[in-house]
């Protein structure tokens, strides 16, 4: 597998340089003296949809990782309110005007031109958009959605059909790798190998099928992502000006005025406890502790940066029913679920996202303040489909209890643990390390009273940079149950659907926006309701 390093930096400047001048080009198509479209290059398509795509995948990641404790909560107390139609009006844009119109367009000129390989990319990126659409909001426009000024309101699709045109999509892109056709010049993805693409298609496809409860569609596909070596991933640079190229997460979180956002207490509570007495090694490469004391627990009250730190401030019953609030030891800085307080002076005091996946700094227990450029600098990735995540998926489909389903558990364990161990230069983990943590898992495991408790909070744990999967493994089963409660004591229902985004609710009179949402997507016939 050819896999992108030092030129993956480079590729995603000029990626960026390229969509910029695709952007000015296409503003000049209504002027007879600019270009059109059927002259413009393929290549400026695919570029620009690749940088778009993995915007999105951050995007819409970023959420699910914030519902389900993966990152921290902080819109709102109440679900009802935690997202709001606003919040998805951008990406819905980018999703809809931006990539698939790009791509429509190229597919145009690339059919001209035999260029299958790119067609190929562009409807495996689009199948795992419209599934994604569909997992988050229900009903999509699809069918009448690219007609441009023909049709200004298109209707929706049902998820069913809207699935089912998805994997259509990637079963023509299977056929398109095959095809033989060149690479483009810049392939950030698989650096111009059509194995790794078929490979990342085949494993799109399982996670759908399983979503959907069609378990023998889900077996029959072997040929998918199973080896670190063929993740699906997006690879940053750490070149910050013109064009920024750094990891999203990490521009907004290693500055010069400090962190933008917290860490989730849950997740970085269950990587402190890890397994039979042993920490998650994972967790230094994770998580970067800027300070290494916590007000409160085992450093000096801090009333102006962690207020609930002094001694008998109110502490909500059914938070410390769950047995943990507020703040965790030894300088892991983050805040619970649904925390909404304010932002007080403490950017350089809270725990940030590591080398992994962001690029950022990894934990020496040095406990310095992190700025702009520390770290990694942002060389870190967008993970989309990575092997230990078909591991995980291998298990549920095999049943946790059965030899096929701990085994898959552990491979998925194994390949976490040796992605994020040396990523990207930082230090590996010490001898051995890998190896004991397998085997206390596998201590719990044996003894464990609900193995799928032990299998969630070990599967979420390797979602970190994209809980899409996270979002619908919740929705599908209900596990982990074992979750810190949203901060108010009567939160409402789990969102088990997003609010349309207000720009097409807004604009398209074939939508009524919904009342509230509890209403859940065509396959997501169980799970929680309320969390």
């Amino acid at each position: 597998m050819k896999k992108l390093n030092k030129l993956s930096v480079l590729a995603l400047t000029s990626l960026f340089i390229l969509s910029s001048c695709e952007t000015m080009e296409l503003d000049l198509t209504q002027n007879p003296n600019g270009l059109s479209p059927e002259n413009a290059s393929v290549e400026l398509f695919i570029n620009g949809v690749q940088e778009d795509f993995a915007f999105f995948v951050d995007d819409m990641g970023d959420t699910g990782a914030r519902l389900t404790r993966i990152a921290q909560l902080s819109g709102d107390r109440m679900y009802q309110d935690a997202y709001s139609p606003n919040s998805f009006s951008g990406i819905w844009s980018s999703a809809y005007q931006g990539m698939m119109e790009d791509l429509r367009v190229m597919n145009g000129i690339a059919s001209e031109k035999g260029l299958t390989y790119h067609i190929g990319m562009g409807q495996v990126m689009q199948a795992y958009i419209l599934l994604t659409l569909v997992d988050y909001f229900g009903d999509v426009p699809y069918t009448e959605a690219l007609l441009g000024a023909e049709n200004l309101n298109p209707a929706a699709d049902s998820g069913q059909s809207v699935y089912n045109s998805a994997l259509g999509l990637l079963n023509s892109a299977i056929s398109n790798f095959n095809g033989g056709g060149p690479a483009p010049q810049y392939d950030m993805y698989y650096g111009g190998d059509a194995a790794g693409w078929i490979k990342a298609a085949n494993s799109i496809k399982k996670r759908a099928y399983l979503n959907m409860g069609d378990i023998g569609s889900y077996s029959a596909i072997t040929n998918y992502i199973t080896t670190n070596a063929d993740d699906f991933q997006f690879q940053w640079g750490t070149n910050a000006i013109n064009p920024d190229v750094r990891h999203p997460i990490y521009r907004y979180n290693y500055t010069n005025t400090g962190a933008s956002d917290y860490q989730s207490n849950w997740m970085m509570n269950v990587m402190m406890e890890g397994r039979y007495g042993m920490r998650d090694p994972r967790i230094l490469y994770h998580y970067y502790r800027q300070i290494a004391l916590t007000p409160g627990t085992d450093g000096p009250i801090d009333e102006i940066s962690l207020e609930c730190s002094l001694p008998g401030y109110y502490q909500p019953p059914h938070i410390i029913a769950y047995g943990m609030y507020c703040y965790l030891t030894e300088g892991y800085w983050g805040r619970d679920h649904g925390n909404d307080e304010g932002i007080p002076p403490d950017g350089f005091k809270r725990t940030l996202m590591g080398v992994y996946p962001a690029g950022g700094a990894f934990d020496y227990g040095t406990f310095e303040s992190m700025g702009a450029g520390d770290g990694l600098g942002g060389n870190g990735i967008t993970p989309i489909v990575l092997s230990s995540w078909m591991h995980f998926l291998d298990a549920e489909v095999a049943g946790v209890n059965t030899a096929a389903g701990t085994a898959s558990t552990l491979a998925g364990i194994e390949d976490s643990l040796n992605k994020v161990n040396g990523f990207a230069g930082s230090p590996t983990m010490p001898a051995g390390a890998i190896d004991a943590y397998l085997a206390a898992f596998q201590y719990d495991w044996n003894i464990a009273a609900d193995k799928m408790e032990l299998w969630a909070e070990e599967f979420w744990t390797t979602q970190r940079g994209n809980g899409i999967d996270a979002y619908n493994s919740y929705r599908r089963n209900g596990y982990p149950k074992n979750l810190q409660p949203m901060l108010e004591t009567n939160p409402g229902p789990f969102p088990v659907s997003m609010w349309y985004p207000a720009n097409y609710a807004a604009n398209n009179s074939n939508v009524t926006q919904k009342s509230d949402v509890t209403g859940r997507v065509f396959w997501n016939t169980s799970g929680p309701s309320v969390d």
